[in-house]
């Protein structure tokens, strides 16, 4: 080791005494080694490498969502989905459907039953936020009347029917019909055909009263 070094510990010594110096020569010496392989070229600093690989990363793009407006993609849509056909009503509710349908049938009063039937198709109003709350909702059973005017809106109720939103949603439905003149009655799967059948004629003939 050069003189300077020396006299640098001997500072460090009278400075921070013997025991800090011989720390202090350590560090010293680690670092005239580090200088020396340096300059020999025994050691370089790691440069970071970038990962290069024969197969650049694709880079994800999100692709444009087909414009639903034009009726050339929604056909597009429609030919390349695997479509299935499913029930209008499940059981429970074609028992109800079934026995409204039939009671009707013998009443010979020219009655007609539809089943599912969207609100938007039998409501309307020149109040765009109110239509579009309930163009899309439907009831159950509609019957309507022999000139095609809907009287009677059913709706079943069947087990844990009110789940979630489904109140509110009924809440809604029955408050719109309400407003049109359009009676509304529900049916309970606990219900039996004679009290189906009471409510639903209950509904008809107060219907008849009014109009």
């Amino acid at each position: 080791m050069h003189s300077g070094g020396w006299d640098l510990i001997a500072e460090l010594e009278l400075a921070i005494g013997a025991q800090g110096a011989e720390l202090a020569m350590l560090a010293l010496f680690a670092v005239l080694l580090g200088i020396g392989a340096r300059a020999s070229g025994l050691w370089s600093p790691r440069r970071r490498r970038r990962l290069q690989t024969p197969y650049p990363f694709p880079r994800f793009e999100r692709y444009p969502r087909a414009d639903l407006t034009d009726v050339g993609e929604q056909l597009r849509a429609v030919m390349t989905a695997s479509l299935q056909r499913r029930k209008v009503l499940n059981f429970s509710e074609y028992r109800a459907f079934k026995i409204i349908a039939d009671d009707l049938a013998t009443a010979r009063k020219g009655y007609r039953v539809f089943a599912q039937t969207s609100l938007g198709e039998i409501l309307q109003s020149p109040d765009r936020d109110a239509f579009r709350s309930i163009n899309s909702k439907r009831v159950d059973i509609l019957i309507v009347d022999r000139n095609g005017w809907p009287v009677v809106a059913v709706e079943y109720q069947g087990e844990g029917h009110y789940q979630g939103t489904a109140a509110a949603r009924d809440a809604i439905k029955k408050e719109a019909l309400r407003k049109a003149g359009v009676s509304y009655v529900e049916v309970f799967s606990t219900d039996s055909e004679d009290q189906i059948r009471s409510r639903v004629r209950e509904q008809l003939s107060q219907n008849k009263a009014v109009a």
